[in-house]
């Protein structure tokens, strides 16, 4: 098994009781800086946002269906660990207004070499 390399692919964490007044906020922040609009869906999270600097990129979704109707709702944030530095000032802002973070999921890449 000397060949076998393990990386992290992705990883995903959860905001929760992120303000719909701060989300607001950031969606002004979003088209300003990123000139995006998101996608809404009608299923997992209503609001989609793929925000992209350079090839560092950050997927972010915002209200899940299943909540309850509410002033606050849970917020996720999905990108390779390497671009969480490209994006600290966003995760910051994300974190001093949410009331707990979770670790969500990680995806994992095994690499095989073969001689």
């Amino acid at each position: 098994m000397n060949n076998v390399q393990l990386s992290i692919d992705k990883v995903s964490v959860e905001y929760h009781g992120v303000t719909m007044n701060f989300y607001n906020q950031l969606v002004l922040s979003f088209r300003d800086w990123f000139d995006v609009k998101p996608a809404i869906l009608h299923r997992g999270y209503v609001y989609h946002w793929h925000l992209t600097m350079g090839d560092a990129y950050l997927y972010l979704r915002y209200q899940p269906w299943r909540q309850k109707k509410s002033l606050k709702y849970t917020l996720q944030i999905e990108t390779h660990p390497n671009y969480l530095v490209t994006f600290h000032r966003l995760l910051e802002a994300l974190y001093n207004h949410s009331q707990e973070v979770y670790f969500c999921r990680c995806e994992l890449a095994f690499d095989f070499h073969i001689r």
